[in-house]
């Protein structure tokens, strides 16, 4: 697993950080991409009927099966939270360009969601495989980390 070796790293959340928990499905590690799984219909017309548990949390959000970065280490089947906005620091899966709209890829970095090629035509990518999940504040090279507002 090549996920940020420091963890969930935000250094700004706007001001107002949105933060939804749920039950692990298996150990993860803060930084990881996630994805919301659970049984269906669990949920009624009220607020009455939700619980935290209703909400189970697994391991692979990437293409269109994210739902936020997780912000701590944990094990299955204990609560954990999940960033779904803010600034985080990321690892690089191509080359980011600040302002761009990124994708989540490999269940723990970014890549851009339009390249270029020829005399800069956009190569547009299948909305099945990339679903934007935010835009990158700075540049970086495959492999190393970009700052990104997430805004899942």
């Amino acid at each position: 697993m090549a996920v940020n070796p420091l963890g969930y790293v935000a250094p700004a959340d706007g001001a107002n950080p949105r933060i939804i928990g749920g039950i692990a499905f298996e150990t993860i590690s803060g930084g990881q991409f996630c994805v919301a799984s659970g049984a269906a219909n669990c949920v009624t017309s009220g607020l009455s009927s939700l619980a935290s548990t209703d909400i189970g949390v697994a391991l692979g959000g990437s293409g269109a099966g994210f739902n936020g970065i997780a912000i701590q280490d944990v094990t299955s089947g204990n609560y954990v939270g999940l960033a779904t906005k803010g600034l985080v620091i990321v690892r690089a899966g191509g080359t980011i360009v600040n302002g761009q709209p990124v994708c989540a890829i490999d269940g723990d970095c970014v890549a851009p969601i339009a390249a270029v090629s020829g005399a800069n035509v956009p190569v547009m990518v299948t909305q099945a495989i990339k679903v934007k999940i935010g835009r990158a504040w700075s540049n970086a090279t495959s492999g190393n980390f970009a700052l990104i507002e997430l805004n899942s």
